[in-house]
């Protein structure tokens, strides 16, 4: 996959002043030895993703091969015997260290948590984005339950896992990529300071799709009758969610860290748009488009003056990405989009009652529309970017294990010149989709207005939603930034402070969407109540992973000297 990375580590390990720890039987290539808990073998896929009998002599490998030794490391560096586990734990607690993961998902494996959304499950494997939650928790955790890689997976001694050391993974495409990578750390005030006003600012990028109702009618129409929606699943419409949280992210947590914020939402939050020649050119494709796609319409929603992610992308130090997506690609647009493209915009609106609950509002006349200004591999590499710091809130775009690097979605802004990545590994959650008040699991009009109502009062004294889920975890990090904590040191932070904060929170339902969460949601809808949703936010707490330099340190206008 990723070659010949390992010659980059004395050069990292020298500018640090660190220890350089490595061992030929930390990678995992499952062969004919690769065993089950009841001995059987594995063939097939070479990764989890597609085999998902893999997982448990991949994690069982993990702890023996890695978590093992490394522990008996750090006891020797700290001078406590191994077997004092909770000594060892409070100490690193109390002064963690730095660990660079330097390789690729064989090289040095991620634990894969089962997850009940996106289950490890043989009989039914997830063959696209693969199931389970992979993980590199484990690298920075001291005294994880042993061999327990369950959806609640514990530690030892303290309440919920905790995350003791400061941990990233280094990685990009091949090795001229992650000397790079270093190189943009080591020269990072170098580069920046030839930027011009580039370090004062953030991108605030929040795709469409994120608002979610539980409409009665229209559950009985698309579900009951015609079979489109699966019973229970939660439906793309507008509630306010998005344009709420994308004030929040710049008002609330963009604002005070001292950046000039550039914010786009939905269509144009989209990478690129449409020039004026392309969409002559689908005008006259074929005589249905001649007849039925306006393309002046269509422009006022998706031209290239309309979309701003390329530009606000290329001019931010910080920068905030909120989408839908896997592990190649993600998309910024959502049904608004989708359902355009098939007439004006009274039959637009019509099909924007109707696409919400095609296949999770993804199918739909638009959706080919969709495609030119998607964060692929292939538009992402073209980026110039600075060495920004880049969080994306995405499903799976985080997930490297069975992905070729050039294929990764992460990868490829750490190709186009960032300095780190941070992105989910498997469905991450959306935190309900709706506004509050909300008392009952049904939507109807008057109520989710009466929310919106409710809510923009609020904010227009200052007063905002909470945050949840990896937001919640994006927002604490970016208060760690602030106290000129590098980046590694501020997502640990941020990570072990999630669960505490957010575990007794109570929500009706926690998107994503999927044929596979059909049962999942058919089981909440016999819920009169709101539920903590426990595993969900286990899932949230296991599936961030810092891509980058640990020790790197970005430059945030508003910190504390």
């Amino acid at each position: 996959m990723a070659k010949k990375l390992s010659t980059i580590t004395p050069y990292l390990t020298a500018y640090h002043k660190g220890i350089l720890f490595a061992r030929s039987d930390f990678a995992f290539a499952p062969d004919d030895n690769a065993l089950t808990r009841d001995l059987k073998r594995c063939p097939g896929y070479y990764s989890p993703m597609r085999n998902p009998r893999l997982a448990e002599p991949l994690c069982k490998h993990v702890f023996d091969k890695i978590h093992k030794p490394l522990n008996a490391l750090l006891a020797k560096l700290a001078g406590i015997p191994l077997n004092d586990l909770r000594h060892l734990r409070d100490y690193y607690k109390d002064n963690p260290v730095y660990i660079a993961v330097v390789g690729d998902a064989i090289m040095l494996p991620q634990i894969v948590y089962q997850n009940y959304m996106e289950p490890l499950d043989e009989k039914e494997p997830i063959a696209y984005t693969g199931g389970g939650t992979p993980s590199d928790f484990i690298y920075g955790d001291i005294d994880p339950i042993p061999y327990d890689w369950s959806n609640l997976a514990n530690d030892t001694f303290s309440y919920y896992p905790y995350q003791e050391n400061i941990v990233g993974r280094i990685i990009g495409w091949d090795v001229q990529d992650v000397s790079a990578l270093i190189n943009r750390v080591i020269f990072y005030y170098d580069i920046i300071n030839k930027l011009g006003d580039w370090k004062d600012t953030a991108a605030n990028l929040v795709g469409g799709g994120q608002d979610f109702q539980r409409p009665p009618i229209r559950y009985f129409i698309f579900g009951t009758l015609l079979h489109l929606t699966p019973r229970g699943e939660p439906m793309k419409y507008w509630t306010g969610y998005g344009e709420v949280f994308l004030k929040r992210t710049e008002e609330v947590v963009l604002k005070p860290m001292g950046f000039k914020v550039l914010s786009a939402y939905d269509t144009e939050a989209a990478l690129v748009g449409f020039t004026d020649n392309a969409l002559e050119k689908i005008k006259k494709s074929c005589l249905l488009n001649r007849l039925l796609f306006f393309k002046g319409y269509i422009k006022k929603l998706v031209g290239q003056d309309v979309v701003k992610g390329k530009e606000y992308v290329e001019r931010s130090n910080l920068i905030w990405l909120n989408a839908h997506g896997n592990q190649h690609v993600f998309m910024a647009p959502g049904p608004y989009l989708v359902a355009a493209g098939l007439g004006g915009p009274i039959l637009h609106r019509i099909l924007l009652q109707i696409v919400p609950n095609v296949m999770g509002g993804f199918l739909g006349p638009g959706y080919h529309l969709v495609n030119l200004g998607e964060y692929s591999t292939r538009n992402v590499e073209n980026l110039n970017l600075g060495p920004s710091l880049v969080w994306i809130e995405s499903c799976v775009v985080g997930r490297m294990e069975g992905v070729y690097p050039t294929e990764s979605g992460f990868q490829a802004f750490l190709h186009a010149g960032a300095a780190a990545v941070i992105a989910s590994s498997t469905g991450s959650n959306i935190a309900g989709g709706y506004l509050e008040p909300k008392k009952h699991r049904y939507d109807l009009p008057w109520t989710v207005w009466r929310a919106y109502l409710n809510t923009t009062r609020n904010m227009k004294k200052g007063i905002y939603p909470d945050s949840h889920f990896g937001y919640l975890i994006f927002e604490e990090m970016c208060k760690g930034l602030m106290k000129n904590a590098t980046v590694g040191l501020a997502f640990r932070n941020a990570k072990n402070a999630y669960l505490p904060k957010d575990a007794n929170w109570t929500l009706w339902w926690n998107p994503p969407l999927g044929e596979n969460l059909k049962d999942i949601y058919s089981k909440e809808m016999s819920k009169s109540k709101k539920d903590r949703m426990l595993k969900a936010k286990y899932i949230s707490f296991q599936e961030y992973a810092l891509y980058g330099d640990p020790a790197f340190n970005p430059y945030i206008p508003g910190e504390a000297s």
